[in-house]
């Protein structure tokens, strides 16, 4: 169990990406470079997006006014998950083989 201040946290149970966090995946060279359209203001932004294998995590921290994209080493990714601050966890399944 996780707490903060004495609160027991819940597990975020993840979305799929929708057209509101549209999530867009190019392959450069040995890398994935994710970009997801959303704004990026103080109030409503992208917290991070994070590359899941079957034995590893890759994680970029996002910020308020930057901009909403990531690049992750390909090898074994999976998933992506995503976290908007104002609506939750996202997540979209990765198949390396269709990506141009």
């Amino acid at each position: 169990m996780i707490h903060c201040h004495g609160v027991q946290l819940k597990p975020a149970e993840p979305e799929e990406a929708d057209e509101k966090h549209n999530i867009k995946i190019e392959q450069i060279e040995d890398e994935l470079y994710v970009h997801i359209d959303h704004d990026m203001t103080k109030q409503h932004y992208i917290s991070f997006i994070a590359a899941a294998s079957s034995d590893r995590m890759q994680f970029v921290k996002l910020y308020p006014e930057g901009n909403a994209e990531g690049r992750f080493k390909i090898t074994g990714v999976k998933k992506l998950y995503f976290y908007c601050n104002r609506d939750g966890l996202f997540c979209t399944n990765v198949d390396v083989k269709a990506i141009k």
